[in-house]
């Protein structure tokens, strides 16, 4: 009789210790959980300061002027530079224009308009625009003879010009600075960014993710390929 108490006493004993073990490895998962959702809520709350990047402005050869939404900010930013002397040129790869504080000579405006005219059609269609930006401006550049460049947009935009213009101009990047307009919020979190900027900021690291992928898979380390 004893014997069957002892059994029936282990039995319990067991049981205890099952479910202690079955509410620690509960209690850890709840742990995780509330952590990861906590680093997943810090990280999109901070993922603005994840896309931006600022130089401070020096004299180049160039100011590059980057397309799309906050145009007049990026605008008002680029002519700013301008003005005050940081280059003598400023070129807009969009609208294949640049525009200059002298006159370009005729020789001058023949060479850009040929290396504009010679990159039509030579691009894969699946190049993300402010990539055919990159490399429109590098033609121009090349053209030109010019070695260094500002490049100029909004502040969401400048990690993912920089990386493109890293691969694209290769040993050349070093000569190119990035400065986001001054007339657009500064992006440090959610709360200093307008609503209006969420959803690109948001599609910028779909962007970012898509010309990792057709960069690797082309096979080629400079998607500006011998330009």
């Amino acid at each position: 009789m004893s014997v069957m108490q002892n059994r029936g006493s282990l039995s319990v004993a067991d049981l205890h210790k099952t479910e202690q073990r079955k509410m620690a490895v509960k209690n850890k998962t709840i742990v995780i959980l509330l952590v990861l959702v906590l680093l997943a809520g810090t990280s999109i709350y901070y993922a603005p300061c994840l896309l931006a990047y600022a130089d401070k402005p020096v004299k180049a050869d160039a100011i590059i002027l980057f397309w799309g939404p906050s145009l007049a900010a990026r605008e008002k930013e680029a002519n700013l530079l301008l003005n005050e002397g940081y280059a003598k040129f400023l070129i807009v790869p969009t609208l294949q224009r640049v525009i200059s504080t002298a006159d370009l000579s005729p020789q001058l405006a023949a060479m850009i308009k040929n290396a504009v005219s010679s990159s039509a059609g030579v691009y894969p269609s699946y190049y993300e625009k402010t990539n055919l930006e990159v490399l429109q401006a590098k033609r121009i550049m090349d053209a030109m003879g010019l070695k260094s460049a500002i490049m100029v947009s909004s502040p969401y935009h400048m990690t993912r010009i920089k990386m493109i213009c890293e691969k694209t101009f290769g040993e050349q990047a070093r000569h190119m600075l990035y400065v986001p307009t001054s007339y657009e919020p500064a992006m440090t979190d959610l709360s200093h960014i307008d609503r209006a900027d969420i959803l690109p900021m948001m599609l910028e690291f779909a962007k970012i993710w898509w010309f990792y992928m057709y960069s690797f898979f082309s096979g080629q380390s400079n998607p500006g390929g011998g330009l």
